[in-house]
């Protein structure tokens, strides 16, 4: 068979042209612009690829004769992110990061790819098609746009509307092959899942070619976990830890040694060239939690710059992020450098954990005083209940409302929101003896486990279990009575329902009680969509679970805590991103898929979705729980 001799149309190279040409397909390219007049007869056929430039391909009259021409005489034509082509033309182009391809076609076949299923093309850019647009053939499309909350595949509920505009890629007439949206670079811009992808881009050059494609010529832009699984255990994690601190630095997240704090890290949007947006903010939790991994590097290390690190970060903290004025508010921190005059306690629990962490493990009281003015000023907030309402803001807070609150029940228990400020009370006490946090703690650890497991749910049941388990351990730790140690055997046996064999545990919502189910787009939105959905969230529930775990067996000394430390330890070096981008090497991102191994999952969150990589929230708490394990030898005393 004569080998057959593609004219492609692009302004710059990409992945797809790449996969052309490493397949030995008789490429010639061509610069719209560029075309000369007399040569297209000599192509078999003709592949336009836009999605790798800034704006969608629009051919001039003399060139769009030529191409109409060969479509006219039946050749092959892929028409990707073109303005015009044949019947079609198209609107702007818009973004479509709250929007889903959906493979709908009943009459394509494509291996591996089912009727109904989900695949994400990040935050991506399309152009719509005119609603007007009517031609002879259309019928069901490939692909299709649609905005639903929903895992991996289409849900009975979902709704979707054939509709013109949404129409993703489809043949408009035999020998047209048409897609709106820009799919050049797709595995540079980490399109998912990553083997459906490549099995959609195959199908097309191989009805493109007319010969066989191996779309695999390509490597991914990262993949997940160890390569080499015969390393034991101690080496595994020593590499994990050492990716996950070189993360912090070549990322860029960590601001001037941390004298100006971090950045919050990266928001989900990845950007049709690979780039991923960045969340500049500077968070007083973030700071906090990244300063108490530098602290337990510094141990494990011995590494000074780490311990200098982790100072500027407190810093940060207590000279530049606490209310200092001699009144009511006194040692309230602010949550961010714009939300200046809002306190979230769990978010200032996780600023003054790591403060008392390292009083506790340094033996010094360096910022001693100022955790105990910001825990004075949440006591002054806090129910007679022993639970905080979920925020306060200073523009209300006057001192007639801080004394209503607290001579009033706060009827607050959540985890998500009260268990780590009750954490951050009970260590206090450990340090001070200050009897009133531990009371207070008890009071408010009580509230919540009276209402068990119907606490007060954000995103899952699952992640209120899991940052139930640390908060559950300093309980014990501080009161030695048999029914708080009753409380965290409990609360941990009852999440091993929702555990997978990675040692993850999947999201799960008994009776879906969460309150952030949001509409696509319209709030912050569990990664749930129904339980039984293989989702994994390193945002809100696992990854508390190695400090947890670790923290667990200190206390009670039972290797049971200490295997499900190996466990949850083992899962997360397996979904370490490992990539040659500096970017997101050595990370983790918030939505694990654990059957497909990979980045994945619904993108309703208006703000946090599956691509979000949290620089306190999930990197340093996940890095934070790895080396406490390692330092069992050296910081285990300290908990007894």
């Amino acid at each position: 068979m004569e080998k057959r001799i593609i004219a492609v149309i692009t302004e710059t190279k990409s992945d797809v042209l790449e996969i052309l040409q490493l397949n030995n397909v008789c490429v010639k390219t061509f610069q719209p612009g560029n075309i000369n007049l007399t040569n297209l007869d000599d192509f078999d056929a003709i592949a336009i690829l836009g999605g790798s430039c800034d704006k969608p391909i629009l051919l001039d009259c003399k060139e769009r004769m030529l191409v109409e021409k060969q479509l006219q005489k039946g050749k092959k034509i892929f028409s990707e992110f073109c303005s015009s082509i044949g019947h079609v033309h198209c609107l702007p182009q818009e973004n479509t990061r709250y929007q889903r391809l959906a493979f709908l076609s009943e009459d394509i076949s494509i291996e591996g790819v089912k009727y109904g299923d989900l695949l994400d093309d990040q935050c991506g850019t399309r152009i719509k098609p005119y609603p007007e647009f009517k031609s002879a053939y259309v019928p069901k499309p490939i692909l299709q746009f649609v905005t639903v909350h929903s895992h991996s595949k289409l849900s009975e509920a979902d709704v979707i509307k054939d509709e013109i505009t949404d129409r993703a890629l489809w043949f408009d007439i035999d020998n047209l092959l048409v897609c709106s949206f820009k799919l050049s670079n797709f595995i540079k811009a980490r399109y998912a899942p990553k083997v459906k992808f490549r099995k959609v881009v195959k199908f097309i050059l191989e009805w493109l070619t007319q010969q066989e494609i191996n779309v695999d010529c390509i490597p991914e832009a990262y993949h997940n976990g160890v390569t080499d699984k015969g390393l034991p255990f101690e080496h595994l994690l020593g590499n994990c830890i050492d990716n996950a601190f070189q993360w912090f630095d070549k990322s860029k997240i960590l601001i001037n040694d941390g004298i100006d704090g971090v950045q919050e890290g990266l928001a989900t949007e990845i950007y049709p060239d690979g780039q991923q947006k960045v969340n500049t903010l500077v968070r007083l939790d973030c700071t906090g939690e990244v300063s108490m991994a530098y602290l337990m590097h510094y141990l494990l290390k011995n590494d000074v710059r780490s311990l200098e690190i982790s100072n500027n970060l407190s810093s940060m903290c207590f000279d530049f992020m606490q209310y200092k004025e001699d009144d009511h508010l006194r040692g309230m921190m602010r949550w961010t450098e714009e939300g200046w005059g809002i306190c979230y306690q769990d978010d200032v629990a996780r600023a003054i954990i790591p403060q008392l962490l390292k009083c506790l493990y340094l033996n010094n009281s360096d910022y001693l005083q100022e955790c105990m003015d910001a825990l004075n000023f949440l006591l002054r907030t806090t129910g007679t209940d022993g639970t905080r309402v979920y925020r306060t803001e200073n523009m209300s807070l006057d001192k007639a409302e801080m004394e209503r609150l607290s001579n009033t029940s706060g009827n607050y228990p959540s985890a998500h929101y009260n268990a780590y400020y009750l954490a951050a009370l009970m260590l206090a006490y450990k340090i001070t003896g200050i009897e009133q946090y531990k009371a207070t703690a008890v009071l408010g650890m009580e509230a919540i486990m009276s209402v068990y497991p119907d606490t007060i749910r954000e995103q899952s049941q699952t992640e209120e279990y899991c940052r139930l388990i640390l908060p559950l351990s300093w309980l014990y730790w501080c009161t030695n009575k048999n029914e708080h140690k009753d409380w965290l055997y409990k609360v941990t046996k009852d999440m091993q329902q929702f555990k997978h064999t990675s040692g993850a545990y999947c999201e799960w919502d008994e009776g879906y009680k969460a309150s952030m189910r949001n509409d696509v787009g319209e709030g912050e939105c569990s990664l749930l969509s129904n339980n039984g959905d293989p989702i994994v969230d390193l945002l809100y529930s696992n990854n508390w679970l190695p400090m947890g775990f670790i923290q667990a067996y200190f206390v009670t000394g039972d290797v049971y805590f200490k295997n499900l430390w190996e466990q949850n330890v083992m899962f997360m070096i397996n979904a370490q991103i490992i990539s040659k981008n500096n970017q997101i090497n050595g990370s983790w991102a918030r939505g694990f898929d654990v059957e497909l191994k990979e980045v994945y999952g619904s993108s309703a969150d208006i703000g946090w979705g599956p691509w979000a990589i949290e620089s306190g929230w999930t990197v340093a708490e996940i890095v934070t729980g790895l080396m406490m394990g390692e330092l069992e030898d050296k910081i285990c005393k300290y908990h007894k």
